[in-house]
């Protein structure tokens, strides 16, 4: 049954980022169309500030997964339900902090008068307060939903994520049209987050018979869990540093809608970061399990690579067509006025391409608990991207910021980090690459073909647009499938359109 849990949890979570990133094709151009440059903008500065606030979980949502995973790997329901207990009443502590913090950052906004009026300073306010409310009410809630991936229901996960994929959107133009702009987009989150950690909790109450055991003891345990969750809790400064610090000062030294052209361009990292992680998302309790087992590092290499080639696949296709048709994509989805939106999507997708395809090191570090050079290492790479950003962006714009990011990202992620899967944990990264390397040229030609013809045809309509992204997609993936891919991964494209077939057959 985990086995089947485990496919199927792959497979929706799938099905949700290819609604996800459908959505937003009609969703996107409709949303800032009614909400304009500006609105949007203060809406990308009040997450951004969110970001840091929230900060104040000091990384303890890392250590839920695997502590939980621990008990439940030992079977000690007693133990798992006593830290289920324990994280909620932390997380309650925590709720308070944040709402403390809102309101005490919504009061210190006028440094934002710079490049925004007093009327969207004002806006700005209102948007984060509203949403520190909603994260501080929601946060201990965040529990029930660890037990389900902890107990591997990746089928009723993934469902509540698919529902609240396509009723996001829905409530969202709900608000816009009827005129509550962004403080609506907020009201919207407020209510799907009501409903999906509503049934979260049900399930792990119901379902899975938890009982979260206030009074459990265990000595020792909370501190290390906060020395576990420190680093962890530097590896979000660092994330909030590289991605929501770029929007903060872009905000301050150009204006809202600066962000937003940010905002549209960075927004195709995230799409990418999605369709990468969920493989990788559904293997941490596996990967405690084997760290509990003691298991040898020649396994968690062959995984490593394993899923990395899987990722590749996958990312390689995805940024190649970027790459290609990404200028005429925006121009015809979003229009004119976003044009800068195309090389910020590329200096901030193409180095996030090595950590995508290699995060299953990430689970690995956090199953091991061996996650603290990479935090310090990406907190003194964060901090220089901010410095550069800081000194670029008035030169050179948002570019500058994402220029910024970019080398950052190079540094610390590709050079650094690899060297420590290697040296330190014992991946063989040698033969990791070996591997994406002989699958780069197919990637390498289909780029330079690509974009000769994409610059010599006038892909200016949608007809054309599609057109020419279907003969693309066509070539590639036969390509893909002859070239790129090994024994192991042709087999599995195989078994799947096998069991495609036989389930049309029988429903004819």
């Amino acid at each position: 049954m985990a086995r089947n849990e485990l496919k199927a949890g792959v497979i929706l979570s799938y099905v949700n980022l290819l609604i996800g990133n459908l959505i937003p094709f009609f969703y996107t151009p409709v949303m800032l169309e009614l909400l304009g440059q500006s609105e949007y903008g203060l809406y990308g500065i009040a997450n951004s500030v969110m970001g840091y606030i929230g900060l104040l979980n000091f990384g303890i949502g890392s250590a839920i997964i695997r502590y939980l995973s621990l008990y439940r790997a030992r079977g000690d329901r007693e133990g798992e339900e006593g830290m289920a207990g324990l994280f909620l009443k932390l997380y309650g502590g925590i709720a308070l902090l944040i709402l403390l913090a809102g309101m005490l950052v919504s009061g210190h906004l006028e440094g934002y008068s710079r490049s925004l009026s007093a009327a969207e300073v004002d806006k700005l306010k209102i948007l984060v307060r509203l949403m520190t409310a909603n994260t501080a009410v929601f946060l201990p809630f965040s529990v029930f939903s660890s037990l389900t991936v902890v107990h591997e229901r990746y089928l009723f996960n993934r469902l509540i994520n698919i529902l609240s994929t396509v009723a996001a959107p829905c409530l969202n133009l709900a608000m816009l049209y009827g005129g509550f702009a962004s403080v609506g987009l907020v009201a919207a989150g407020t209510l799907l987050n009501l409903i999906s950690y509503a049934a979260y909790t049900i399930y792990a109450v119901c379902r899975l018979n938890i009982r979260p055991r206030f009074g459990w003891r265990c000595p020792g345990l909370l501190r290390e869990i906060f020395v576990f969750s420190a680093f962890a809790f530097l590896g979000s400064m660092v994330d909030i540093l590289y991605w929501a610090t770029d929007k903060l000062i872009i905000g301050w030294a150009v204006g809202a809608a600066a962000v937003t052209i940010y905002n549209v361009g960075a927004s195709f990292n995230s799409y990418v970061t999605n369709l990468s992680t969920a493989i990788s998302g559904v293997l941490m309790p596996r990967i405690t399990s084997m760290v509990t087992r003691e298991t040898p590092s020649e396994e968690f290499s062959d995984l490593f690579i394993k899923v990395g080639r899987l990722q590749f696949l996958v990312v390689s296709f995805i940024v190649s067509a970027f790459v290609v048709f990404g200028r005429q994509f925006l121009a015809l989805w979003v229009g004119v006025g976003y044009e800068e939106a195309y090389p910020v999507a590329l200096l901030t997708m193409l180095p996030v391409t090595v950590p995508l395809i290699q995060n299953t090191g990430l689970n690995i570090l956090y199953a091991m608990n061996r996650h603290r050079f990479r935090s310090v290492v990406y907190l003194i790479i964060a901090l220089l991207n901010v410095a550069l950003t800081f000194c670029w962006v008035e030169r050179y714009g948002m570019i500058g910021a994402a220029a910024a990011t970019c080398l950052a990202y190079l540094l610390g992620n590709v050079l650094i980090m690899n060297w420590y899967y290697a040296r330190r944990i014992g991946l063989n990264i040698s033969r990791f690459w070996k591997n994406i390397g002989r699958m780069c040229p197919t990637v390498i030609v289909f780029l330079a073909a690509g974009l000769w013809t994409a610059d010599h045809a006038a892909l200016d309509s949608w007809p054309r647009f599609f057109t020419g992204a279907a003969i693309y997609t066509l070539l590639y993936l036969p390509a893909a499938y002859a070239f790129m891919m090994d024994r192991y991964e042709r087999e599995l494209c195989i078994g799947v359109l096998k069991k495609l077939l036989r389930r049309r057959k029988r429903e004819d």
